[in-house]
């Protein structure tokens, strides 16, 4: 029997073959998934046509509807809030603004440089580049500053204070504060500092930060004051410095005194030529009181051969406590130092410490007797600093040595600023180990020898000479008030009397206001017939010396008769026709210095032998 077959046929043209008919009741056979559906015509249409739209309008907006936009939002930098009055440019067209912030800035370029302005703030300049974002938060930084500076007191503004606002780089802008203590500043940098000056109530410096307005209350830091004498009279020219060192200043010829610029002022040392010295505590008034009771300093002179023998040193003591006198003065430097000094200038000079003294063992003594203490040094006549440092002296032109006096000594050339600081280290240090007071002497140029033949390294004019002079004089007593103690300088008479520099750079108008006091070297014998208007050689008349030198003094320098506190002569001029001076003749000059109203004087002999029998009983 013949097997049943499917039959496949072939449509017409169609070359793909055709499922046999179906019979009626037959289920059409599986292909093994769903079938599809044939699509209808509208859809199939959409398929074609939404593409092609999409295309076109992107094309369209492309062509017709304009360049991207950016939405620009500003506020403080600080705050985030909005700001007022803000300006901004594009590409320098102003953007218009709107309720809510600006038109949206078109990009109608690759990139739009945009500048952003408002009153009180820094501007900024930046550019919009296309793809980026849509919104550009842009922040300003406020750059007015205005505060008020009141007494932390009284809660009165402060007027005529400084104020700076002080960059980073050091830059500064400055004002002063108005009536009510009120100021402004504009364009204030980013990273500034305030800073505050008041004469009465200091400095103070506050970073600015993110602060538009900064109040401070500042505390008085001004001391005020007066100082009297024990009769009620008032002392001019008395000292006034706060002891932390931060301020000074001295009285008026009333009396009275403003400390200003000091830092947390607790207490102040009053000192005053002729006065004993008081250290007095600032008052919560921020004032202070002074009566100063009257300082008479009486001195003899030890020099390196008393203070070398203990049984000479103990006789000088003796005798300072048999009698009125209160003071010594020590020879510390003279030639050499004699005792083993730290400052490095002098230990670098060959030979120049030798330190045969117990200056610590001198000074206990002095203590010890209630004794005041003044260190003598000598500055500018130095020959062995001047053979160790041949650099640093005056030199001879013809040799090419160092120049000699008529002694045959060499001296150092004061010209040189690094013996002025060496000398003002010397006494800085011997007020710290003890003495009371460093006496300057030969503080001056060469006065004796061929000084034609001398080389000094400058134009040696008497403006220059008193420009040296004073400048080692100033920094010697800047070193020795520092340290806590009085500076004295010993002076040529003849500048009293003639009242220049006398070829030597010393002058009483330049260096009595820079030192407590002033040692003239009254010695009659060494005066020449005319110095002074009396019928005979100066020797024979002490007591006249000695006032009418005192006397010419003050009419150069008026009212310092109280830093006057002369050297006189206590022993023979060995030359023939000469008077000895006995007891009566240096009693003479100690009453006649006295009388004219100095505040002391010291004996001078070169052997440190004093004639008690002109000193009076202590």
């Amino acid at each position: 029997m013949a097997s049943r077959s499917s039959t496949v046929r072939f449509g017409r043209g169609s070359g793909q073959p055709q499922a046999a008919p179906r019979r009626p009741g037959q289920r059409p056979a599986s292909s093994g998934g769903r079938p599809l559906s044939r699509l209808s015509w509208p859809v199939s249409l959409a398929f074609f046509l939404v593409p092609l739209l999409l295309l076109g309008a992107t094309l369209f907006r492309a062509q017709f509807a304009g360049p991207p936009q950016v939405r620009l939002v500003v506020a403080d930098r600080y705050t985030g809030q909005p700001i007022p009055d803000v300006a901004v440019l594009a590409d320098g067209a102003h953007v218009s603004a709107t309720a809510d912030g600006f038109e949206p800035v078109p990009l109608t370029a690759e990139s739009v440089v945009v500048e952003v302005s408002a009153p009180g703030y820094e501007g900024v300049r930046t550019t919009l580049a296309r793809g980026g974002p849509s919104e550009w938060q842009i922040g300003l930084r406020p750059n007015v500053l205005s505060g008020t500076l009141t007494d932390s007191g009284t809660m009165a503004g402060i007027s005529g204070a400084n104020v700076s606002v002080v960059a980073p780089d050091g830059s500064e802008l400055h004002t002063t504060t108005n009536a009510d203590g009120a100021f402004v500043f504009n364009g204030v940098p980013e990273g500034a500092t305030l800073r505050v000056s008041s004469a009465d109530y200091g400095t103070s410096e506050v970073p600015v930060e993110q602060q538009t307005n900064l109040n401070l209350a500042m505390a008085p830091t001004v001391v005020t004051g007066t100082v009297l004498d024990v009769t009620g009279q008032a002392v001019p020219d008395a000292r006034i410095v706060a002891t932390n060192g931060t301020a000074e200043t001295v009285t008026g010829a009333d009396g009275t005194f403003r400390l200003v610029g000091g830092t947390d002022v607790q207490e102040v040392s009053v000192t005053a030529a002729g006065f004993t010295s008081q250290t007095l505590p600032v008052n919560a008034s921020r004032q202070v009181s002074a009566q100063l009771q009257t300082e008479m300093i009486k001195s003899l002179y030890a020099n390196l051969g008393v203070l070398g023998e203990p049984e000479r040193w103990n006789a000088l003591l003796d005798m300072a406590e048999r009698t009125e006198v209160n003071a010594i003065v020590i020879d510390v430097k003279q030639d050499n130092i004699y005792y083993d000094t730290q400052v490095p200038f002098f230990q670098s000079i060959p030979n120049m410490v030798t330190p045969v003294l117990d200056m610590q063992a001198i000074l206990n003594d002095m203590h010890e007797r209630d004794l005041y203490a003044i260190a003598r040094m000598v500055v500018f006549k130095d020959p062995v600093v001047a053979a160790g440092r041949p650099d640093l002296s005056v030199m001879s032109d013809v040799t090419g040595e160092p120049w000699l006096d008529m002694n045959d000594t060499p001296w150092v050339n004061a010209f040189y600023p690094e013996l002025w600081e060496a000398n003002a280290d010397l006494a800085e240090e011997l007020i710290r180990m003890g003495f009371d007071e460093v006496q300057y002497d030969y503080i001056r140029f060469p006065s004796d020898g061929d000084l034609r033949t001398a080389e000094f390294g400058n134009d040696y004019t008497e403006a220059l000479r008193r420009e040296a002079i004073t400048g080692a004089v100033a920094l010697g007593a800047q070193h020795v008030h520092e340290a806590g103690g009085v500076f004295s300088i010993d002076l040529f008479p003849i500048v009293a009397l003639m009242g220049d520099d006398q070829g030597i750079g010393q002058t009483l108008q330049d260096l009595t206001p820079l030192a407590d006091y002033v040692s003239l070297m009254i010695y009659p014998s060494h005066y020449e017939r005319g110095n002074i208007p009396v019928d005979g050689h100066p020797n024979d008349y002490p007591a006249e010396t000695v006032t009418y030198t005192l006397q010419r003094s003050q009419e150069i320098v008026p009212g310092t008769i109280k830093k006057m506190r002369p050297w006189l002569q206590d022993f023979d001029y060995p030359l023939e026709g000469y008077t000895p001076y006995g007891p009566d003749r240096v009693r003479a000059q100690i009453d006649a210095a006295e009388a004219m109203g100095v505040s002391g004087w010291i004996l001078w002999n070169a052997a440190g032998q004093f004639q008690e029998a002109a000193l009076r009983p202590g």
